[in-house]
């Protein structure tokens, strides 16, 4: 037993030391690996999330959109363009009491009351009563733009108030103009401070404005 036991330790000592080694073996080989992977994914965000996640995409429109979302809505009153012919003026008159005025926007109308959305990004300046008109919403969208919205209840919004464009900001009403018992919105554009036909800026590029 005794010629065994000077080789016992150091044998100890030799299998530990074979084990350290493996150890770090194993362990550069996991890094070299690690590092020469390559990702399986394409969008990262502070490199977080893998390739089952995507990232959101917000698409950005430069384009106004129509006032109103809702199915059923039809014009009754265009907008008043001297260079149309007579018939199409004397349609595009409002009438309120013994008063004839020029149409400085276009008159939606439906059935049923319906919601009333921004046309584009930006701020509430005036929410105001009107006699003709009822209840006014104006909103700034840059330094030429403004939309207004008239004849409108159930505001949810209020001055000063960012809005984006989409949203819902009231709902049509009852008009004073029109005695047919139908839901409408008085809707106007205003650039630089000039009334314009909303119906022709509704396919138009913003940039694409003088």
């Amino acid at each position: 037993m005794k010629k065994y036991s000077k080789f016992f330790i150091p044998t100890i000592y030799i299998s530990i030391i074979l084990v350290m080694v493996m150890c770090v073996l194993l362990v550069i080989g996991g890094i070299k690996a690690f590092l020469s992977e390559k990702p399986d994914y394409e969008f990262t965000l502070d490199d977080v999330f893998d390739g089952d996640v995507l990232p959101v995409i917000k698409t950005e429109s430069n384009n106004i959109v129509k006032p109103y979302i809702s199915d059923g809505v039809k014009i009754v009153r265009y907008f008043y363009d001297y260079k149309n012919d007579k018939d199409k003026q004397e349609s595009s008159i409002i009438v309120f009491k013994n008063t004839y005025i020029q149409n400085q926007g276009v008159d939606y109308i439906s059935e049923e009351d319906f919601d009333v959305v921004s046309v584009f990004d930006g701020e509430v300046v005036s929410i105001e009563d009107n006699e003709v008109y009822g209840k006014v919403i104006r909103i700034k969208h840059n330094d030429n733009l403004e939309s207004i919205y008239c004849n409108v209840k159930d505001i949810l919004i209020s001055v000063g108030y960012k809005t984006s464009q989409g949203e819902l900001i009231a709902k049509s009403n009852k008009s004073n103009i029109d005695k047919n018992d139908k839901f409408m919105l008085h809707f106007e554009i205003e650039y630089k401070g000039e009334k314009i036909n909303p119906e022709e800026l509704y396919s138009v590029n913003l940039s694409e404005l003088e």
